[in-house]
């Protein structure tokens, strides 16, 4: 290859390179952005989780004998 050639051919191909590569940085930010998304909805899903755990033993607690006991036993010791 020439000398007179080569250089058009490096003079086209330093905006080509410059395209490039700002088009993979664009697309490394919205990777990155998703990766965020992604950690913020496992991070609700497992808050969601832990209250729905939460409401279980509470509705298992109140529907309990033992409560229906601890009740009517602090009912008994108001009563004058």
């Amino acid at each position: 290859m020439s000398a007179g050639l080569l250089i058009p051919i490096l003079a086209l191909l330093i905006p080509i390179v410059a395209i490039v590569t700002r088009e993979m940085r664009k697309w490394q930010r919205l990777d990155v952005e998703a990766a965020k998304r992604d950690v913020d909805v496992r991070r609700h899903v497992r808050a969601l989780e832990q209250i729905e755990k939460r409401v279980g033993d509470i509705e298992a607690y109140v529907t309990s004998p033992e409560f229906q006991l601890n009740r009517e036993l602090g009912r008994l010791a108001d009563q004058p």
